[in-house]
């Protein structure tokens, strides 16, 4: 007997009371609801007989807008049924609402044009009348695993966007194919782009580069992946480059772009975008004199080392870095590169402190599927990533000692055998390695080689503390200051007096990254225009026995003496020589600079 349409011409299927798993059935402690849609009784009747018996809970509703108001888990309908709107409709109708259940047609029969409106719905199955119930109980479960797994990516996919667009960087997410797949808010700020308009579109559609920038970019996308790091992580390795372009509107972006693999493909890949136009502003109005690539300062010892990098730079020899942490070896490092005739070439930061004994071998020179226990596939490593480029390794000190020895055959042929292959690949790298202790301590240590030292220190670059170029500080604090603003989208503030005088009155161990820190708290914390001293640390307001003074500092020749000579040489830069408010500055009478002017020599 089939059901017939009523008068207000809405389906209405039959009825079902809610049922429960019988007792032969493990219980459960929510069955999956299935909202039946059958219009002839016979089948009806034999298909909640069987579905309750399988443990689900079945109900009926009409088939109009409430229909799936009580959220059913599942949606079992009939293609054809009588009336205005068959099943196929009818799915149509629930996808489009809030809870868009998964939908398994029950057809007889069907010809080519319903399997295609069917298949448009996207329908999570079918069974094919008459029905066995092994095969109505493997549709269902495959429908409801099935949706249950959509519903967990797609929440993933939420939390990723959601994550992305609270970012203070932007992020395109490409495809294998070079299409965009996601733009996260602030790149599409940056981008002046729609993200909707943009999802699809290849990448050089969406970002606005001139010729060569896109060239680079490209050359950069094109770049073998990086190693995987423990659990398919990436260990932080990335390609970089710095872009800039003109919007629209006559306003110039400058942009540092990260290329980094992405985690769920091993083709795709995320565009990380860092917004650099406020820097570059900054250091068009710093003296030529004042800045060196991203490296900022004009005392003495810093000039030393931009001399150093021009000189070293165009020479593709191994240089070896040293310096204090938070001196800012990897700046330099990639003022190195930009001076070489590599700097069109990848420039990957490796830090060794990171790489694992068991899988360092792994992330450096690349593996072979199935090379050891957890190796899917074949993966390049970092030399590999590197090859036209520069390879930085950070703190190579750390380096484990069983990897050593085919690093050094690496360096001196030129080649790279992935693990568990014998073929031999080559590639050019240029090496340039930091280290914030002497490798000679390592050596007498035995676990730093001594050949692999000599291979890695062809040419050496020191770099000074900060406490020796105290001269810098005040020009420092302001771009520090510039960028934290930026970032964090904080209000303009000024340093006050004291607030300086305390800066320049502490030895900074932690070098300027100590410093970068400092100054972004301080901006937090001031409540007024003017940053006072009392919105610094307290190991700043009132430093201790501070680094050039304890037992075992690195300075030598009077260390204090040298730091009072750059404390006085930045307040004078700073009052631009006036020397009673230099004076001021210090803390200290007229009289008294005076005195330590003559006594360090600083009398012009």
């Amino acid at each position: 007997m089939r059901r017939t349409r009523s008068g207000d011409d809405r389906l209405r299927p039959v009825l079902f009371l809610r049922s429960h798993a019988p007792s032969a059935l493990p219980p459960m402690s929510s069955p999956a609801s299935i909202l039946l849609v059958e219009d002839e009784f016979a089948v009806a009747l034999e298909l909640k007989t069987r579905l309750t018996r399988l443990g689900y809970d079945v109900a009926g509703h009409v088939m109009d807008d409430r229909a799936v108001a009580d959220a059913p888990d599942l949606v079992l309908m009939d293609i054809h049924l009588d009336g205005a709107m068959d099943g196929i409709e009818a799915a149509r109708r629930i996808h489009a609402g809030p809870a868009s259940p998964p939908v398994v047609f029950l057809t007889a029969y069907s010809d080519d044009e319903t399997v295609a409106r069917a298949a448009a719905t996207t329908p999570f199955g079918y069974v094919v009348k008459p029905i066995e119930e092994r095969d109505l109980y493997a549709a269902v479960e495959v429908a409801l695993q099935t949706h249950a797994l959509h519903e967990r990516l797609q929440q993933a996919n939420r939390h990723l966007e959601t994550i992305l667009d609270g970012l203070q960087e932007g992020a395109l997410l490409l495809r294998e194919d070079g299409t965009v797949s996601f733009v996260s808010r602030p790149a599409a700020r940056l981008l002046d782009v729609d993200p909707d308009a943009a999802a699809g579109a290849p990448w050089p559609d969406v970002l606005p580069l001139d010729a060569e920038a896109t060239s680079r970019l490209h050359r950069a996308l094109s770049q073998k992946d990086p190693a995987e790091g423990p659990d398919g992580q990436p260990p932080g390795s990335v390609a970089s480059l710095s872009v800039r372009y003109e919007t629209g509107d006559g306003r110039r972006v400058h942009l540092d772009v990260e290329v980094r693999p992405d985690p769920r493909s091993a083709a795709g890949r995320i565009l990380v975008l860092h917004d650099r136009t406020r820097e570059a502003h900054l250091r068009r109005l710093l003296d030529d004199h004042d800045r060196f690539h991203d490296l900022v300062g004009q005392s003495p010892a810093m000039k030393n080392v931009y001399t150093h990098i021009r000189s070293l730079g165009p020479v593709d020899v191994p240089v070896q870095i040293r310096g204090e942490t938070g001196t800012g070896k990897e700046l330099v490092a990639r003022a190195l590169h930009a001076e070489s005739t590599r700097a069109d070439g990848p420039f990957v930061a490796v830090n060794c402190a990171a790489l694992q004994a068991p899988l360092a071998g792994s992330l450096l020179f690349g593996h072979r599927r199935g090379a050891f226990t957890g190796a899917v596939d074949d993966r390049p490593g970092y030399f590999e990533a590197a090859d036209g480029g520069t390879l930085f390794l950070d703190e190579i000190g750390d380096l484990p000692l069983e990897v050593q020895q085919q690093f050094l055959r690496v360096l001196e042929e030129r080649r790279v055998s992935r693990l568990g292959e014998t073929r031999e690949r080559e590639v050019d790298v240029r090496l340039l390695s930091a280290t914030h202790q002497p490798l000679e301590a390592a050596v007498d240590d035995g676990t730093f080689r001594e050949d692999l030292l000599y291979r890695l220190r062809v040419a050496r670059l020191d770099l000074p503390p900060l406490r020796d170029r105290l001269s810098d500080l005040p020009l420092l604090v302001r771009v520090l200051q510039q960028d934290a603003e930026a970032r964090m989208d904080l209000p303009p503030r000024t340093f006050g007096e004291n607030a300086l005088r305390a800066l320049l009155n502490y030895d900074w161990p932690g070098n300027v990254r100590e410093l970068r820190n400092v100054v972004t708290a301080a901006l937090i914390r001031a409540s007024e225009t003017t940053v006072r001293c009392a919105d610094l640390p307290p190991e700043v307001r009132s430093p201790g026995r501070t680094a050039s003074h304890r037992a075992g500092a690195s300075s030598s020749q009077r260390p204090e003496h040298r730091a009072e000579r750059e404390r006085i040489r930045a307040a004078l830069k700073e009052t631009e020589g006036n020397r009673s408010a230099a004076a001021d500055l210090l803390g200290i009478s007229r009289s008294t600079l005076y005195r330590r002017l003559r006594s360090l020599d600083l009398e012009d």
